[in-house]
């Protein structure tokens, strides 16, 4: 399961490197991870840890409460 605000993920080999290559639908902007072994960025795999995550889903879940109310 991966982040739901993640709009991209290519993942390059270069020699020993993994480079991975990812869009955040958060902040609009593309990001590069390089690795020596298979380390998917935390989008892929722990993305509730993710700050960007938090703070959208916080977003979403005030407006949601406020048609609640």
């Amino acid at each position: 399961m991966s982040c739901p605000y993640l709009e991209e993920l290519i993942k390059d080999h270069r020699g020993p490197l993994r480079v991975y290559h990812y869009d955040c639908h958060v902040d609009g902007r593309s990001k590069v991870k390089v690795a020596l072994h298979d380390a998917p960025p935390i989008c892929v795999h722990r993305f509730e840890e993710c700050r960007l995550y938090r703070g959208e889903r916080a977003r979403e879940d005030h407006i949601i409460d406020r048609y609640r109310d």
